[in-house]
């Protein structure tokens, strides 16, 4: 097989392995679900949007709001009906609960914390941390007892 056809086949595989996950496109606000809008700014009011996306993950399509309250970030996922997927809110590394900072430092003690996340879902609250140890960069996931979600 020639360089040409070799890159060209390469080049097609990657398209198709990016259409097999899930899918977010960026969308107007004219694009999302009137119950969708409704629900996001019946429950923050004071918020500023930042964006629209619609995501498609196994099979189901979901709205994404991403918005900024104050110092909080926050990206609600919602089912088209304005029904509540999943919540993403930065929170301050001190607001973590006290298992998962402590699962954390056993880890990485010398690690600096430069972002944490709450996220809910199906009635689970989860905690992603961003951190950099040296020049390495690291994320982790724990449950609210502070057990790592994936292999740290």
């Amino acid at each position: 097989m020639n360089r040409h056809r070799l890159a060209s086949l390469v080049a097609a595989l990657f398209a198709l392995s990016l259409s097999v996950t899930a899918q977010e496109k960026k969308v107007a606000e004219k694009d999302v679900p009137k119950a969708v809008l409704a629900a996001f700014k019946s429950t923050y009011p004071n918020a500023t949007i930042r964006g629209y996306s619609r995501e498609k993950e196994n099979g189901k399509v979901y709205y994404e709001i991403e918005s900024m309250e104050g110092e909080i970030g926050r990206d609600v996922l919602y089912n088209p009906d304005g029904t509540v997927a999943e919540i993403e809110e930065t929170i301050a590394p001190s607001d973590l609960p006290p298992a998962v900072s402590a699962a954390f430092r056993k880890l990485h003690p010398e690690a600096i914390i430069k972002k944490a996340e709450k996220i809910s879902r199906d009635g689970q609250t989860e905690y992603e941390i961003t951190a950099k140890e040296g020049k390495r960069r690291i994320e982790l996931e724990f449950d609210s007892d502070g057990n790592p979600l994936k292999k740290p």
